[in-house]
């Protein structure tokens, strides 16, 4: 018989066990896990404006304003509104425009301070110094001439443009901004000349020469900025980054934006985890078992298998937006074999879009002939696809003097280094896609004489010796655009950019498109401007300078426990909206 003392104790002993097991079991805070599936190499978005890094900096940086996820439309986010543009009639500044802004007194930086036009003016100033690799923004820029600071209120300042281009706006709001108290802690900047940099030969000589601004720019340009020491005004700050493993953002506390209804500034999760995982099946377990939350660029067979599966349509919701990104093949139109637009023409009739739609993507995706996005309306719609073709590739590799004299199953033809056999080489990085392309196109080239050699390499290494080096002849890749209603097609097209830093990694050179990237910007008139952009496709078209395949529809599995959206912006979710619905529970 038990006693009373017994009953005590047993009392005690599960009471004890009781508390034990509870604490054993208990709620993981917001934080949210997502796979990417390649380390993005840098968080710098004046030296490093990476589509993949985007995905990551985008909640640490922000820029004066930015587009709604959801409208698409630009909004304020740093400002108080957007300013209008106001002509300017006279002065030294004459025929230009000016845009007056003022930064929300709210606004601060992580240290508590205020975001002030002395961070605009020094985040101008690191992109206009000619030894910081910041060539993309200098070219997105080098129509501001001038800014001035309001002499009562650090937060105001003006912004001067010498011509009324159509992107004006954009040029003087939608760019990262940085704190120049963490960049720029000995204010070495501040000595700059902003006008002279930008106009004055010499005086960027000068600049380029003195030993403090390379010490600065050396730094600026490294890792410690890059992938150690990273610091903005959005709602989430950089806390680790392990190479090639992880990355981790954590909420800014009492974060002045988290309050309003803007996305942009919204930090719901308390941490946001990159899980860097380069292998899809092993991510895809990962979801399946929880331990990644949030997945996009989900395998067509993978993601329509779990939107069948009754047990998984519980635990996942799917969305399928279209991005602002299509996929191309680059085609090296500097070297002797792709010279000729015979040559790339034929080998785009060998590239069977339709069949990698079908078989390869489930029809997740849209074709497109041109580098504009089919959703902007000035998209040349009269243009036919360029369809699988392998006799008319046969026929225009023979119209470009290309035959096979040995009987050897591969044409050749004498080029000024001597008989050259048409044997290119194709470059992957691991994809599954990419090398899936690359071994269709490889059977269908057979077949016509044309030799396809594939080549897989890390693509950071792949950039830097064989696209930067134009050491190569065929990339797939992807090429992401932005939601500005006018697209600015300069980079890669013009001429000007056929250079390491620039955009043009093609070599493309085409003395009529030089003069319409120039003209178009500076057309006022827009039923004028739309006619030019069509007729600069249709220049673009009849060259090929690079394979245009389709835009692709995401494929994203988001984790249940959370609520959130996609949208039509890079990556097609906004991770710092999503909201925990249900606590994930662990054991220790």
């Amino acid at each position: 018989m038990m006693t009373k003392s017994h009953f005590s104790l047993l009392f005690l002993f599960l009471s004890l066990l009781f508390f034990s097991c509870k604490n054993e079991m208990h709620d993981i805070d917001d934080t949210i896990h997502i796979r990417i599936e390649k380390d993005p190499e840098r968080l710098h978005p004046l030296i490093f404006p990476n589509p993949l890094a985007r995905e990551i900096y985008q909640y640490i940086f922000l820029p004066l304003a930015d587009f709604n996820r959801e409208t698409l439309e630009l909004e304020p986010l740093l400002i108080k509104e957007l300013p209008e543009k106001q002509i300017i009639t006279e002065g030294p500044y004459s025929g230009g425009v000016r845009f007056d802004i003022e930064i929300l007194p709210e606004a601060v930086w992580e240290n508590g301070s205020p975001i002030t036009a002395k961070d605009y003016i020094f985040t101008l100033k690191a992109i206009r110094l000619p030894l910081n690799n910041t060539s993309r923004y200098r070219d997105v820029l080098q129509n501001i001439v001038a800014v001035e600071m309001d002499k009562n209120n650090e937060k105001k300042f003006s912004v001067i443009l010498k011509k009324d281009e159509m992107n004006a706006l954009e040029s003087c709001i939608q760019w990262e901004l940085y704190p120049s108290y963490f960049y720029d802690p000995e204010n070495v900047l501040s000595n700059l000349d902003l006008e002279k940099l930008q106009n004055d030969t010499l005086y960027e000589k000068t600049v380029t020469n003195d030993a403090t601004y390379m010490t600065f720019a050396e730094k600026f340009n490294g890792q410690l900025y890059s992938s150690q020491k990273i610091s903005g005004c959005g709602p989430y700050n950089f806390s680790v980054w392990e190479a090639n493993q992880y990355i981790v953002l954590e909420k800014k506390k009492d974060y002045w934006g988290a309050k309003t209804k803007k996305s942009a500034l919204k930090n719901n999760p308390d941490k946001i985890i990159f899980h860097i995982i380069a292998d899809d099946l092993a991510a895809m377990v990962q979801l399946k078992e929880g331990k990644i939350d949030v997945m996009n660029q989900v395998d067509d067979d993978e993601f329509l298998a779990l939107q069948k599966d009754p047990a998984y349509k519980e635990i996942f919701h799917f969305f399928t937006p279209s991005l602002t990104k299509y996929y191309v093949i680059l085609l090296n139109n500097n070297d002797p074999k792709l010279s000729d637009k015979k040559v790339r023409r034929a080998i785009t009739h060998l590239v069977d879009v339709d069949y990698i739609l079908k078989n390869l993507e489930s029809g997740f995706g849209e074709r497109l002939v041109t580098p504009v996005h089919p959703s902007k309306p000035y998209y040349n719609k009269d243009l036919p696809f360029i369809n699988f073709d392998q006799n008319k590739a046969k026929s225009l590799l023979v119209e470009a003097g290309w035959k096979d004299t040995d009987d050897n199953g591969v044409l050749d033809k004498v080029l000024p280094e001597g008989k050259t056999e048409l044997s290119l080489d194709i470059y992957i990085s691991g994809q599954e896609l990419g090398n899936q392309v690359a071994l269709l196109l490889q059977q269908n080239a057979a077949k016509v004489g044309v030799k396809i050699n594939i080549i897989e390499k890390e693509f950071k290494l792949l950039r830097a010796e064989n696209i930067k080096t134009r050491k190569y002849h065929l990339v797939p890749t992807v090429v992401s655009t932005d939601l500005n209603y006018w697209d600015d097609l300069s980079f890669r097209y013009h001429s000007d950019y056929d250079i390491p830093q620039g955009a043009n990694d093609v070599s493309y050179h085409n003395p009529k498109v030089d003069e319409l990237l120039n003209a178009i910007p500076l057309e006022k008139n827009i039923v004028k401007r739309e006619s030019l952009y069509k007729t600069l496709q249709t220049l673009i078209y009849e060259d090929q300078p690079m394979i245009y395949l389709y835009v692709p529809t995401e494929r994203i599995v988001l984790n249940k426990i959370w609520k959130g959206n996609a949208t039509m912006k890079r990556p097609g979710y906004a991770v710092n909206e999503f909201e925990m619905v249900n606590k994930r529970i662990q054991s220790k």
